[in-house]
């Protein structure tokens, strides 16, 4: 599959405010967003706690309307879920009944692709993923590294115009986290995806981003946008990278970053 920088995946976000009900009196959780993100850009989003980041990702999926300014896809407005956004959760949220082929494919139950087409993707996303050789063994068989590459498989093989990630690797140890990092750099220089990460490890969010966009709380609000101006494929021993790195940490020098979860009107929510 010949592979090129899509002219599609253009996110625009304007004035964007979100608030929830707490006690009967709205909560604003979002201030002000405003971010225009260019076709086959990674974006990292670090912050703290409260921050909203979260918040921010759930409006970009389209599971929630509820919000005031706008959020545009290639000059067209979200309306509820779509197979042009791919999103990769922390848990990878295979189906235990299912064994690695079909696990990807059940992504393309509703696409307009013939059986054959449907088996070409999957090959080729396995292939993408360095799981080939793992293509009939079921979830129970794998890591948890492996599975986080057949959700990342998952996520891609519709050929969507953005890539949504959600804390990927946070539930992973230390070297599969940097195995995996380096993975998914491999296969974004070879599908050139606008790519959207939320990450509570700055370091992460550096090696990863052209970007990193810093969010402070209460309510949430862009603090910053940090240029990732390095060469890829990057590698994290880089001094450049660290010294980002370290640039980016003294804006929480007094908090610590890490997710947090609250409750409103009986729903527990990350943000």
């Amino acid at each position: 599959m010949n592979q090129h920088v899509s002219a599609f995946g253009h996110v625009e976000i304007k004035k964007l405010d979100k608030a929830f009900l707490s006690q009967g009196e709205p909560l604003q959780v979002l201030d002000q967003i405003n971010l225009n993100i260019q076709p086959g850009e990674f974006i990292s989003i670090v912050g703290n706690s409260g921050c909203g980041k979260s918040t921010l990702l759930r409006l970009l999926v389209g599971l929630d309307a509820e919000y005031s300014g706008s959020i545009e896809i290639d000059g067209h407005s979200i309306k509820g879920t779509s197979l042009e956004r791919g999103i990769v959760f922390q848990d990878h949220r295979l189906f235990p009944w299912l064994n690695v082929e079909k696990n990807i494919g059940l992504a393309l139950e509703k696409s307009a692709y013939t059986k054959a087409e449907k088996k070409e993707l999957i090959d080729y996303h396995l292939e993408l993923v360095q799981l080939s050789a793992f293509k009939y063994a079921y979830p129970s068989q794998l890591s948890g590294g492996m599975s986080q590459r057949v959700a990342i498989a998952r996520s891609l093989v519709n050929r969507p115009q953005i890539l949504l990630l959600d804390e990927p690797f946070g539930a992973l140890d230390a070297l599969t986290r940097a195995h995996l990092q380096q993975e998914l750099q491999r296969i974004l220089a070879s599908e050139k995806i606008t790519t959207i990460l939320v990450t509570h490890d700055v370091e992460e969010a550096v090696l990863l981003g052209d970007r990193v966009v810093v969010m402070q709380p209460n309510p949430g609000r862009i603090k910053r946008i940090v240029n990732v101006d390095l060469e890829r494929p990057r590698k994290r021993e880089d001094f450049r990278l660290a010294l980002l790195k370290n640039d980016i940490l003294l804006d929480f020098k007094d908090t610590q970053i890490e997710l947090a979860s609250t409750t409103l009107d009986g729903y527990e929510l990350t943000w």
